[in-house]
């Protein structure tokens, strides 16, 4: 039996755990969501291959934390199995948990039709070689060299920049992005 609780108060339990990448995701039925405030101004998250995570804030009494349990409300194909399901971290003491990473990104990843930023990000953590040019850009993700520059700030793809070691090089007429060699580095 996996639980999540904190401050006292048992969150979760299950023996139905989905376990992906380290987390294990309750289903929803197993979830005390009294404990749990949606938190839209926290934003959302993104990941290549599971999608757009929201988050809550888990209340007990008068205390709180921000953001320490999330959903895949919409997961992508290749994480359907976390559908209905929530996960905890920060403070939240996950225990009988599985061990290991569990399900992880398959591979080959799949683009899986996305486009415009979201493929540039699957792009930066699956790139086929260290160094992009906007052909290679515009053939892996739909952006054309016009659209690189913008799409380049928003906050995933700079999350996802920092985290696989990219820069973008504008020296000249073309963008192009050029990648670190080394290990991906965490990022919050």
């Amino acid at each position: 039996m996996a639980t999540a609780s904190w401050n006292g108060r048992l969150l979760a339990n299950s023996n139905e755990i989905t376990h992906v990448e380290g987390n294990a995701y309750f289903p929803i039925s197993a979830v005390d969501m009294t404990a749990l405030r949606e938190n839209p101004d926290y934003g959302t998250t993104f990941c290549h291959w599971k999608g757009h995570a929201d988050y809550y804030d888990v209340v007990v009494g008068d205390l709180e934390i921000e953001a320490a349990a999330w959903i895949y409300k919409s997961p992508y194909g290749q994480a359907e199995c976390i559908r209905d399901h929530i996960a905890f971290w920060r403070e939240v003491d996950v225990e009988g948990a599985p061990e290991g990473r569990g399900y992880v990104e398959p591979l080959p990843s799949l683009r899986d039709g996305k486009t415009g930023w979201e493929a540039l990000c699957w792009l930066l953590r699956h790139p086929p070689k260290a160094e992009l040019d906007p052909t290679d850009i515009l053939e892996n993700t739909d952006i054309p060299e016009r659209d690189i520059r913008e799409l380049w700030e928003v906050n995933d793809v700079r999350r996802y920049a920092t985290r696989y070691r990219w820069t973008l090089r504008d020296e000249g007429v073309h963008p192009r992005l050029v990648q670190r060699p080394g290990e991906p580095v965490t990022v919050d």
